[in-house]
């Protein structure tokens, strides 16, 4: 009886390595298409919809109370916002100086966001409404001795030579303080800063020389707080840099350059040496390339 010969299995080889990555990419895919079906069934949920909105709107009019700021997290859920509840934001509280004199938030959030404007402070109210929740921060809020764009009209504007000796009244002319012969204007408008909407005084540099914004009486707290910027995001592209000074009763007070990157800057200034009396507050605008630098600025007097 004859055996045949044994025959050795074939080995098992491994994948080659185009096999293994194409497999990977098969189940990169896989996972991929499992996340996006996930997030495009949870979406909706996730979305808030007409009826949280406006229901969250009716629980802040409720409680609402003029001078009350209201802000919306993430920040881009801003002009959602203010479909419908814009009404309760005067122009002087949306293009604020900064958020700091509001005593009372309200903030509409989604998707766990947070308002850095209401960062500051105890939350004393909250309530959810479908994909929203509305809270309210309360906090010890500065009293303003003095708002120099409320009274801008009482200020006395002049164009000095740059060494200070001799100055060139720009008188009021209805609607704006004008400078004779170079045309500049000093008025309080709208302007844009770094993508903000800001209420503030326009007071562009001038060729070889300095503009001065002066309040002869400005009644004085603790603090003097001023935002600078340039405006015009077209202005911009433009080189050059504007130097800004605070001149607080007859002394400098403050100096900062403001340039294209600057952004909406802020200084906060010491007066408690002034507290409780009307002294005089200067503002010096000056720039060695003046063309299209619409410097702007705001300010207030705290106690």
């Amino acid at each position: 009886m004859s055996s045949e010969p044994a025959v050795s299995p074939e080995p098992v080889r491994p994948p080659s390595t185009g096999v293994r990555l194409g497999l990977a990419g098969a189940i990169g895919l896989a996972l991929l298409a499992l996340v996006e079906t996930s997030q495009a069934l949870l979406a909706p949920t996730r979305t808030p919809s007409e009826t949280d909105w406006a229901a969250a709107a009716q629980e802040i009019r409720a409680g609402f109370r003029p001078g009350d700021l209201i802000v919306a997290a993430p920040s881009w859920a801003d002009p959602i916002m203010r479909m419908h509840v814009g009404d309760l934001l005067p122009i002087a509280v949306a293009a604020r100086l900064d958020d700091v004199r509001f005593a009372r938030v309200w903030e509409i959030d989604q998707r766990g966001a947070r308002a850095p404007e209401a960062a500051v402070g105890q939350v004393v109210h909250q309530r959810q409404f479908g994909a929203l929740t509305v809270r309210r921060t309360e906090r010890p809020a500065p009293a303003i001795t003095y708002d120099f764009l409320e009274r801008w009209q009482e200020a006395s504007v002049s164009r000095w030579d740059p060494a200070g000796r001799t100055a060139t009244a720009c008188p009021w002319s209805g609607e704006a303080f004008r400078c004779p012969a170079t045309g500049n204007e000093v008025r309080r408008m709208l302007v844009e800063v770094d993508n903000t909407i800001r209420r503030a005084l326009l007071a562009p540099p001038v060729v070889g020389g300095v503009v001065a914004v002066e309040f002869g009486k400005a009644s004085l707290g603790r603090q003097l707080v001023v935002g600078v910027g340039l405006h015009d995001t077209w202005a911009r592209k433009s080189p050059g840099e504007v130097t800004f000074e605070v001149w607080v009763a007859g002394a400098r007070a403050a100096t900062t350059v403001v340039g294209n990157r600057s952004g909406w800057h802020r200084l906060h200034i010491d007066t408690s040496a002034h507290d409780g009396k009307e002294v005089p507050v200067r503002f010096h605008v000056s720039s060695p390339q003046p063309a299209s630098r619409q410097l702007s600025f705001a300010a207030e007097a705290r106690r």
